[in-house]
């Protein structure tokens, strides 16, 4: 099912290297949006199995990660020189990171709801809103890749756009841990509800920083 993506691999250009990485980015953002289903879960927004969910996300993952470990190959075996090859490598594990960080995730997800943790409902527009933004930044990320391939003067802006994205994650993520730390000033959480609501919120900004990460390195691609 993979080889209308991943048949090109056969050739060691650019293009088609940054066709398998957009591939895997576009990946991701279907796996943000089942981790985003599992968070309204956790916040009794809507019905699901947690379980399902995660092992659904860890199921796509590995079922990828054998297809995209070719791209190694590929970059090494290609005949780009030492520094194209190593901005291709860095912006390949950069991207690993991004779906390493949403599996965290989503095992924090999984943890919380085994130990039974209530999330306060004057939490709920914050997480959401954490979430939405991060969903955006990968959106973002993915266009970035595109125009990579079709017009470069625009990625640049995007790059731009990517990095005030994870700004409003930041500013999003510091409103919502003032809530939850008010919450528990006020003694109107359990302590592992606490800590398990607090790792949450920082595994999501994790994610967008590695996707701000991920798009700034198109900028030494940018330099070749």
């Amino acid at each position: 099912m993979f080889d209308k993506y991943f048949g090109f691999l056969r050739s060691h250009d650019e293009d088609s290297i940054l066709q398998s990485l957009l591939e895997h980015s576009k990946i991701d953002a279907e796996e943000l949006h089942i981790l985003y289903k599992m968070l309204n879960v956790m916040m009794n927004q809507e019905n699901g199995d947690l379980k399902s969910m995660h092992d659904q996300i860890n199921n796509i993952n590995n079922d990828n990660v054998k297809i995209f470990e070719t791209v190694t190959d590929h970059i090494i075996q290609s005949n780009f020189d030492f520094q194209k090859q190593y901005d291709l490598l860095r912006l390949q594990q950069r991207i690993d990171a991004v779906s390493g960080l949403i599996i965290a995730t989503s095992k924090r997800i999984l943890i919380s709801n085994n130990i039974g943790t209530e999330v306060p409902s004057v939490l709920y527009p914050s997480l959401k809103k954490i979430i939405e933004l991060v969903i955006d930044s990968q959106s973002t990320f993915i266009d970035a890749i595109k125009k990579f391939q079709t017009s470069r003067k625009e990625v640049i802006k995007l790059i731009h756009k990517a990095e005030e994205q994870e700004t409003l994650v930041d500013n999003s993520r510091s409103e919502c841990l003032e809530l939850l730390y008010d919450l528990g000033n006020q003694n109107q959480l359990k302590m592992g509800d606490f800590a398990a609501i607090e790792g949450i919120i920082e595994y999501l900004e994790d994610i967008s920083d590695a996707i701000k990460t991920a798009t700034t390195s198109l900028d030494w691609l940018l330099l070749n």
